[in-house]
């Protein structure tokens, strides 16, 4: 059985005729989340340990100071040793900022939802991460998320964290997206005005394309690209799809790969391909993946890894000349 940090420093110090002098220099506070502090001394050297008993609190000054000696000393290690501690310490409690009594509060919460339903979004959502601290001096920790966008607050009540959450949100989005912040200025000063002005509001603010429904997806492509090269576009597609390759060779497919990344820069489309499990001894499985809003993702599989590959490319061809049409 390993030895205690303290019998290992008695045993050390016996040797020298020194007696490790153990100080208690905190004596846990006097609420239930106590921590003690001892600190030791051996002669010229001298180390502190915090732990949530006096027994604890021992242990790690000992443990403490053999590192600093062992280090001064120049040994090669640390005798092995095993610190009986039971009790954890309490995590830190996050400080928390304080708003200026001069700064006007602003609705944060209820700012960052109309935007949200202005454009097309879900609603925040917002998850308590953690409550730390004595129930006196509690801590909260909530989680503000929008699409892919995710802040933090942290505050003495939940409420007061939601709104630190929501305003580190709307930042975030004011350098994100371009003028979003003299829009979310407006929604500010209407909100604070009352109810009353709600249908101004929506009216007023800019909708921003954070998210596109999947419904609607071919829609908004289609309005972004011009009709002449939509039907070049389409025109291509239809030619790569029609031709007949009787062997399946890389070069073929190295052909159709390259043809096909052509079409897709003209829309600023990237694409991913990345071969899956093997299926059986004889199968093989591909997945190719369209990096857009939302992503489109098509798998085949084949003889062999340049056949899946093959197949899976004229997947998502089809796939996307649908969408062009």
């Amino acid at each position: 059985m390993s030895k205690t940090p303290v019998s290992i420093l008695q045993e050390m110090m016996i040797q020298e005729k020194i007696v490790p002098n153990y100080e208690l220099i905190h004596d846990g506070g006097g609420t239930h989340m106590n921590t003690f502090t001892y600190r030791v001394t051996c002669g010229d050297f001298t180390a502190n340990g915090t732990g949530r008993s006096k027994k604890d609190a021992k242990h790690e000054a000992a443990n403490a100071v053999l590192k600093i000696i062992i280090e001064h000393r120049g040994y090669p290690q640390l005798p092995a040793s095993e610190s009986p501690v039971r009790t954890p310490l309490p995590p830190p409690v996050p400080e928390v900022q304080r708003i200026p009594p001069d700064v006007p509060f602003v609705n944060a919460v209820g700012v960052l939802h109309t935007l949200c339903l202005q454009n097309n979004l879900e609603d925040p959502k917002y998850v308590l991460i953690s409550d730390v601290g004595p129930p006196h001096a509690k801590v909260f920790t909530i989680q503000c998320g929008v699409a892919t966008f995710q802040e933090v607050g942290i505050a003495r009540t939940k409420k007061q964290a939601k709104q630190e959450a929501a305003k580190k949100l709307l930042d975030k989005l004011t350098d994100i997206v371009p003028d979003m912040n003299e829009q979310i200025s407006e929604t500010k000063s209407d909100i604070s005005c009352g109810a009353s002005f709600f249908k101004d509001i929506k009216t007023s603010i800019k909708k921003y394309k954070l998210g596109i429904k999947i419904s609607e997806y071919h829609t908004e492509l289609l309005n972004n690209i011009d009709i002449e090269v939509r039907n070049d576009l389409i025109t291509k597609l239809e030619s790569l799809l029609s031709e007949n390759h009787i062997y399946i060779s890389a070069e073929v497919v190295q052909d159709i790969y390259s043809r096909f990344e052509n079409i897709l820069s003209v829309i600023g489309l990237d694409m991913l391909i990345e071969c899956l499990q093997v299926v059986t001894a004889e199968k093989y499985a591909v997945c190719a993946k369209l990096m857009c809003t939302p992503n489109i993702v098509e798998i085949a599989i084949g003889n062999t890894e340049t056949e899946a590959t093959y197949y899976v490319l004229l997947k998502l061809m089809r796939h996307l000349l649908m969408f062009l049409k």
